[in-house]
């Protein structure tokens, strides 16, 4: 791999039929997940999402009646083999709680940057990306028109598999939304908050505002109307997929 690009984050997530039961057992869904998936701790919960998180690894994951959801935030600190144990860990606990048997689909993203100086720059390498935008020559000849920047995605189609894949020139600036258990007076928090008070200043510590110019690849796996699946299989099938198939595009440029 080019040494300059960087697994920027990776996402997977759920969408379930009946998953009435988030309403009745969601406190004993975030209470489970901090006793049995070690660094996790809650963040927020009310009608609508549970919400939780593992700052030391910059890992969340939110879930409600519908659908769950998992992010590496910071993905290249970790190896894939441990996202998909966290992922799976977290999930298990929400689909036995939830009882959860339908699912309706089931997705993992990836997303990778390389680096650049500026927009232009990203603009540049991306008219020489074998995945690309031909014009009608009446207009590049004609009409005198010409590419000032471009964002290409395509969506292919293989076995019971859908690929979405995208390559775009992004400025990114990078944030972190304070939690309340930063603000709030530690000695009205319990043992296990405090302990997630100080993972959460950690990563605050890291945080910089500075933008990043990239070429960005994103390519979303998905499935739909899945009956059972591994979650690890699952994530880990389709990371070595990526790097064969669409990696390419972004190391070539």
């Amino acid at each position: 791999m080019n040494s300059t690009i960087k697994l920027d984050y990776v996402a997977f997530g759920v969408k379930y039929g009946s998953g009435h039961l988030y309403f009745d057992r969601c406190g004993q869904c975030l209470l489970d997940i901090e006793r049995q998936c070690p660094g996790w701790g809650m963040v927020s919960i009310d009608v609508h999402t549970g919400r939780i998180e593992n700052p030391g690894k910059s890992l969340i994951a939110n879930f409600n009646d519908k659908e769950f959801s998992f992010t590496s935030q910071k993905a290249n600190k970790l190896n894939m083999e441990e996202i998909a144990r966290e992922v799976s860990g977290v999930w298990k606990v929400v689909q036995a709680n939830l009882a959860l048997e339908e699912f309706v689909r089931v997705g993992v993203r990836f997303s990778y940057l390389l680096p650049t100086a500026s927009n232009e720059e990203s603009d540049a390498l991306l008219k020489r990306s074998k995945m690309n935008i031909v014009l009608p020559p009446s207009l590049l000849e004609k009409d005198a028109y010409s590419i000032k920047n471009q964002q290409i995605i395509v969506v292919l189609s293989k076995d019971d598999t859908d690929y979405r894949v995208e390559l775009a020139a992004i400025t990114r600036h990078e944030g972190l939304n304070p939690s309340d258990l930063i603000i709030t007076d530690p000695r009205l928090l319990s043992n296990n908050q405090k302990k997630f008070r100080i993972e959460k200043l950690k990563q605050m510590a890291e945080y910089s505002a500075n933008p990043m110019f990239a070429v960005h690849l994103n390519i979303d796996c998905s499935m739909f109307g899945v009956e059972s699946f591994s979650v690890e299989e699952f994530v880990l099938r389709h990371a070595a997929l990526v790097k064969e198939d669409f990696l390419p595009l972004l190391m070539k440029l």
